[in-house]
């Protein structure tokens, strides 16, 4: 049985862990409520440039670009968006697994473009090469973090690196929610259109060549740009629930050896007393 000594020294452990899963409680919940809002705001946004290139594609007859070209699907490009840090759940076991059979499932070679180290780590361990790695962006990912991996995302597709490119993030629902998403950024996909949404024709000033050269890039970036942020928001709100679930822990810990200690305390004095009561009988029985 342990002495109480020990369970003190314990419980003062378990009330230090608590101080710091509580104060990452309180942390990730204020990230979350920016992250979810940008989040929020990125989903019109790129629901709605979509629908543009879907019009300019479908007006410009004719028109061209690289990063609408379809090909005999030979290697494909998947951008795994996971986090550096853990301590937040199941969030990067959830999308890494979710990456590895999409991997697994494809006839064709997949070659990985991870963001966050998280993912990095985890092909690495499996023995999968990682084509190119780019850090997590800061927490307010700012348009100017994005710059080098939607250039180098443009750059492998046009090049022909890849014929087709995924892009895997944790999709936000809402705090209690989120689900490992994985859709296609390159080529875009033509999307059926409502019959009340079609026009008849379409006159484009620029012509939609330049449109697209204009557009296609800012998609990219945009998808991208939309799949970090909801990552993020994904991530505090695991994060958030993980820590709640340790402090909930550590509280319930503590009660318990509080309960153990007092129980060894008692049965200490209890013994002290025996021992002094003892004493005295035998003291009597000299005298």
């Amino acid at each position: 049985m342990p002495s109480t000594r020990e369970i003190r020294r314990r419980i003062r452990g378990v009330k230090n862990i608590k101080q710091v899963t509580r104060a990452m409680n309180m942390i990730a919940a204020a990230r979350l409520r920016r992250a979810q809002q940008k989040a929020e705001s990125a989903r019109p946004y790129a629901e709605r440039l979509s629908e543009i290139l879907q019009d300019v594609q479908a007006g410009g007859a004719g028109a061209r670009h690289p990063l609408l070209v379809k090909r005999d699907v030979r290697r494909i490009g998947l951008l795994l968006v996971t986090s550096d840090r853990g301590l937040c759940g199941g969030f990067n076991a959830t999308m890494n697994r979710e990456a590895y059979q999409f991997i697994n499932a494809q006839d064709a070679e997949v070659g990985l473009i991870t963001v966050g180290k998280k993912g990095r780590d985890y092909f690495r361990t499996h023995g999968l090469a990682v084509d190119n790695h780019f850090p997590q962006p800061s927490r307010d990912v700012r348009l100017e973090e994005l710059g080098p991996i939607s250039k180098q995302i443009i750059a492998d597709y046009s090049s022909g690196k890849y014929d087709q490119i995924f892009v895997g993030y944790s999709k936000f629902a809402t705090v209690l929610k989120s689900t490992a998403a994985i859709v296609q950024l390159l080529p875009l996909e033509s999307r059926p259109r409502a019959e009340k949404s079609l026009r008849a024709a379409y006159q484009f000033e620029p012509q939609a060549e330049e449109l697209l050269n204009t557009l296609l890039p800012q998609y990219v970036e945009v998808l991208i740009y939309r799949s970090l942020v909801e990552s993020l928001a994904s991530e505090q709100a695991a994060r958030m629930i993980a820590m709640k679930g340790a402090t909930d822990s550590a509280s319930e810990m503590i009660d318990n050896l509080t309960r153990e200690y007092n129980r060894v305390r008692q049965g200490s004095i209890t013994t002290q007393i025996l021992e002094v009561v003892s004493g005295a009988e035998a003291l009597e029985q000299a005298h």
